[in-house]
C-alpha cells in the first residue's frame, strides 16, 4: 500500500480550520500610535524647538562675521562626530532600556515561582491562610518597586496597593520593597519554625527570595546611575555647535529653513536618546516600561483559583 503524506499540519493550518484561543495578539507598533509618540516627541523637545527657532531667525537676519564659519571639511568632521556621539549615546540607552525591561520579566517569572513553590511545599490549609499572606505582600512588593523607580503612583493604583497591604496585613510602614521583603522572609521562617515548611521549602523560598532580589537591585541601579551627566552635556553642546554650523552654511547656500530642518533632526535624534535612558517616566509615556501593566498582571496572577 503506497505511503500517505501526512496533512495534518496543512489541516490545523487552513483558514477554515483556524480556532480562537481567546489570547490576546502580540504587542506591534501600529500606524494609528505614530501620531502619539510624535506629540510627546514635540512636548519634551518644546523648549528646544523654540530655542531652534530663535537661532535660526538670529542667524539668518544678522549679519555673521566670516570668522565663526568653519570649512566644508570641518563641518563634514564635525558632523561625523555628532553621528557617532549620539549613535554610541543612543545605543547605552536602548541597552540600559532592555535591560530595565528584562529584569521586569525576571520578576514576572520570579513572582510566579513564588506562588508555584509555595503550593508545591505548603498544605492546603496553610496555603490559603498564611501562603496567601505571602502572595498578596509579593504582589504588594512589585506596585512599592513600580512608585519608587516611578516617584509617581497613580490615585487608583496607590488604592490597590493599599488594598493589598491591608491583605497581606502590612503596616503603612512597611510599604517600602525592603521592608515588604523582609516581612515575606520572617513569615517563610515562621512556618518553617512551626513545621509547616519543610527544610527543601525554606531553601526554595530563600532562591525565589534571591531572585526576587537580584531583579530589584538592578533595576534601582538603572533608575539611580544615569549615563555621566559630564557626556550628557558634551553631546547636547556639540549638537547645538554643529547645528549652528550647518544653519549658516545652508544660509550661504540661500537655504536656511533646509538647515533648520537638518539641525532639528539631529536635536531629536539626541534627546529621544535622552528619554529612553531613563526607562521609569511618571506618564507612562511610550519611552517608559509598562510597569503599571506588569503590576497588574502579577496582582492577577497571584491571587487564589478556585481549583488551588
Amino acid at each position: 500500500m503506497p505511503h500517505q503524506p501526512r496533512t495534518l499540519i496543512r489541516e490545523l493550518w487552513s483558514d477554515s480550520n483556524q480556532v480562537d484561543l481567546h489570547h490576546t495578539s502580540p504587542p506591534e507598533t501600529s500606524l494609528r500610535e505614530y501620531p502619539e509618540v510624535i506629540a510627546q516627541v514635540i512636548r519634551r523637545t518644546t523648549a528646544d524647538i523654540l530655542s531652534l527657532i530663535i537661532l535660526a531667525l538670529l542667524l539668518g537676519t544678522i549679519e555673521t562675521p566670516e570668522r565663526i564659519f568653519l570649512s566644508s571639511k570641518a563641518i563634514s568632521i564635525l558632523g561625523i562626530a555628532v553621528a557617532v556621539f549620539i549613535g554610541f549615546r543612543n545605543t547605552q540607552a536602548i541597552d540600559r532600556w532592555w535591560e530595565a525591561r528584562k529584569l521586569w520579566g525576571e520578576l514576572v517569572n520570579s513572582s510566579r515561582l513564588w506562588k508555584d513553590s509555595l503550593i508545591t511545599y505548603l498544605d492546603k490549609e496553610t496555603l490559603h491562610s498564611d501562603g496567601h499572606l505571602l502572595l498578596t505582600s509579593q504582589a504588594a512588593l512589585l506596585w512599592a518597586l513600580n512608585f519608587e523607580l516611578r516617584n509617581f503612583a497613580r490615585r487608583d493604583d496607590l488604592r490597590l496597593f493599599h488594598e493589598l497591604l491591608d491583605k497581606g496585613q502590612l503596616s503603612q510602614s512597611e510599604s517600602t520593597t525592603r521592608l515588604i521583603s523582609e516581612n515575606m522572609m520572617r513569615r517563610v521562617n515562621s512556618l518553617h519554625c512551626a513545621g509547616k515548611l519543610d527544610d527543601w521549602g525554606r531553601n526554595q523560598m530563600v532562591y525565589n527570595s534571591s531572585l526576587i532580589t537580584a531583579s530589584i537591585g538592578g533595576l534601582q541601579r538603572i533608575r539611580n546611575t544615569p549615563i555621566p551627566p559630564p557626556y550628557d552635556v558634551f553631546v547636547r553642546i556639540l549638537s547645538w555647535i554643529f547645528g549652528s554650523q550647518l544653519i549658516l552654511a545652508f544660509k550661504a547656500d540661500g537655504s536656511i529653513i533646509t538647515g533648520a530642518f537638518l539641525t532639528a533632526g539631529f536635536i531629536f535624534a539626541e534627546r529621544i536618546g535622552s528619554y529612553i535612558e531613563g526607562p521609569f517616566d511618571k506618564d507612562g509615556s511610550t519611552f517608559s516600561i509598562r510597569q503599571n501593566e506588569l503590576c497588574h498582571l502579577v496582582t492577577d496572577e497571584l491571587t487564589f483559583k478556585k481549583s488551588i
